[in-house]
């Protein structure tokens, strides 16, 4: 018995000295296993135990029971990876599925204040679009954009039960840091927003537009005293795998939009009822917190007034940030540069009548950008979130082959739904943007205009579905210089194309700049991960990919097919009703082709998505 138990002993200190990283605090993982979550019985959730050391226990005693019985212990350590691996498969799918649900509510209701933003007219929609892009670029700037590149890894890092007060003490260290600065910052902002819209961003709009973007972004940008906190507490939970709360948070931010558009139109220009679109930003980022609540209820993470800025997890997500600060300020450079490229370019060559370029274009390329970020939300950030802490094990533990395995994983299914998410974006363009946004005062034009951008913008999902994944790769190996540089780099991408179109082409060009240099940003980066950790295996889901290409080959000859032969259909070709008539039968059986086509061809995937989906709904 003994000599069975030193065995065992002695293979789990050599699997610890070679995994353990000399950066990293030491983790009580134990061997290669993954580290996913398993409820003790009798405990609260947030008690949790990894499961792999749960197997691993199990094991052991089993083994040294054995051994009194004349049975070999070490077979069931060696049985771990074999049930751990397909556990941890499931997990990923799940959680992705569930940040997907929460993020398809957000998605939709995200459209919906989009329809009732573009309702109002560009009058409204132009000035409400440049005045949210100081507080989103600063929100980025601060915090927003440390969530996947160093607050998860950190935070993951003290995410076992015996570390949470720790955790716990930095998380409210940093909450309580970001709400001081942005207080500060959002009083400065009301003095200098009147020269930043006049002098730059918006030098092409009237000066009464000028006026009216001025006032939503002086109210707009105190909603940084909410944002803040909430992507540090987001970060947390999506670090203790609470995936639950967190992912339908965001969804209250169009709401409140939403309902500050409507209570202002009611109350039209009295008590500031002009204002009360910007007003409905304050109200959803109070209900975004809010939403917070239960999931930090269910970790027992309490509010702790602490300012510890000697902690090291400090220093460490400082280190990590640094570069991702300053590859969000060369973005927000440009993408300030964007926006005054938009409101000062001529009217698009294919658009005829607009009075207004510059507010429409800045709302068409709103409106484009929220159909894209639908797909985009939906699946690539619910994808690379889900596998963020599950690749950050990975890396920490050396378990490189699980690490490019989970990559993979990741990469099929997000161009299983973003290949023919671009596809259709591309081929039922107008009839989306009309039966979407042409009502009130979105006049024809405005559609034109819309699935112009949207057009161009499309061509980019499936690179992005890629891009976040690897992305989130380099952040697992605490590595956050590359995605910056790279960041850097793929701007001369954009600059190529806009630079020497936007005063002939208009809008659209800026658009199509936007798309290379994404896709730059993802070919690139596949080349240096390769370089970095030897080969990805790529080969490997060739057929996977011939598989979705030939399905959505499919959906798309049998959608633009019936989209001509609607289209001469007289009572089809205008109205809300005749467009919303093509969308469905067109789309709909688009669809029914693609997804039929995928499960002929056993797309492993699409079983995948679909028990994972059924799990979280209850019905499996």
């Amino acid at each position: 018995m003994s000599k069975r138990k030193n065995t065992i002993n002695r293979r789990k200190n050599l699997d610890q000295a070679n995994t353990e990283s000399p950066n990293i605090p030491s983790q009580e993982a134990v061997a290669v296993v993954e580290v996913t979550p398993l409820p003790v019985a009798g405990s609260s959730s947030s008690e949790q135990v990894p499961i792999a050391e749960t197997i691993i226990d199990e094991a052991e005693e089993a083994g040294v029971e054995g051994t009194e019985q004349g049975e070999e212990p070490v077979a069931g350590v060696e049985e771990v990876q074999e049930q751990a691996q397909p556990s941890e498969r499931r997990e990923i799918v799940k959680s992705a599925s569930l940040v997907m649900l929460g993020n398809l509510g957000s998605s939709l209701l995200g459209m919906a204040r989009q329809i009732v933003v573009a309702g109002a007219g560009a009058a409204v929609s132009g000035p409400f679009t440049a005045a949210l892009a100081p507080a989103q670029k600063f929100n980025d700037f601060l915090i927003n954009g440390s969530i996947s590149g160093a607050l998860i890894p950190t935070f993951n890092d003290y995410a076992a039960p015996e570390k949470r007060e720790e955790l716990r003490r930095i998380v409210f260290t940093i909450v309580n840091l970001i709400l001081l600065i942005t207080i500060v910052s959002s009083i400065a902002f009301l003095f200098l927003a009147p020269w930043l819209f006049n002098t730059f961003l918006t030098s092409g709009y009237t000066a009464a537009d000028k006026e009216l973007t001025i006032r939503y972004a002086q109210i707009i940008f105190f909603s940084l005293m909410g944002l803040g906190p909430f992507a540090v507490l987001l970060s947390a939970l999506y670090a203790l795998k609470e995936f639950g709360w967190p992912a339908f948070a965001t969804a209250s931010y169009h709401l409140g939009i939403i309902i500050g558009a409507a209570v202002g139109s009611l109350i039209g220009g009295h008590f500031f009822g002009a204002y009360g679109i910007a007003f409905g930003v304050l109200l959803g980022v109070g209900g975004e917190i809010a939403l917070l609540i239960p999931g930090m209820s269910n970790q027992h993470f309490r509010y702790k007034f602490v300012l510890d800025l000697k902690h090291p997890a400090l220093r460490r997500i400082l280190m990590l940030y640094a570069p991702i600060a300053f590859s969000y300020l060369v973005t927000s450079a440009l993408a300030f540069f964007d926006l005054h490229l938009a409101t000062v370019a001529p009217c698009a060559m294919w658009v005829q009548g607009l009075k207004d370029c510059g507010t429409s274009d800045v709302s068409a390329m709103s409106f484009a950008t929220t159909l894209i970020q639908f797909p985009q939300g939906l699946v690539g950030a619910a994808l690379s979130f889900a596998v963020l802490p599950t690749l950050t094990a990975h890396a920490r533990e050396g378990q490189m082959e699980r690490f490019k395995d989970t990559l993979l994983l990741g990469f099929r299914l997000g161009l299983l739904l973003m290949i023919p998410a671009a596809a259709g974006l591309i081929i039922l363009r107008t009839p989306i943007i009309s039966v979407i946004f042409e009502h009130h005062n979105f006049v024809p034009q405005q559609v034109t205009l819309t699935a112009l951008a949207l057009q161009y913008y499309a061509y980019q999902l499936p690179f992005i579905a890629i891009d976040q994944l690897l992305i989130a790769a380099f952040y697992a190996r605490k590595n956050t210089i590359i995605p910056v540089v790279i960041g850097v780099v793929s701007i001369l991408g954009y600059l190529a194309v806009a630079l020497p179109f936007w005063q002939t082409w208009g809008m659209p060009t800026l658009a199509l700049a936007n798309t290379v240099q994404n896709a730059l940003h993802a070919v690139i980066l596949l080349v240096l991960l390769r370089m970095a950790i030897g080969s990805l295996h790529v080969r490997k889901m060739l057929p996977t990919v011939a598989k979705i290409l030939l399905a959505t080959a499919l959906m798309v000859g049998v959608t633009w097919g019936l989209l001509t032969l609607l289209e001469q259909v007289k009572v089809l070709s205008t109205g809300f009703i005749g467009q919303l008539a093509i969308l469905v039968v067109a789309g709909g059986l688009g669809a029914a082709v693609y997804f039929g086509g995928v499960l002929v061809l056993k797309v492993e995937e699409v079983r995948l998505l679909k028990g994972a989906v059924l799990a979280k709904l209850g019905k499996k």
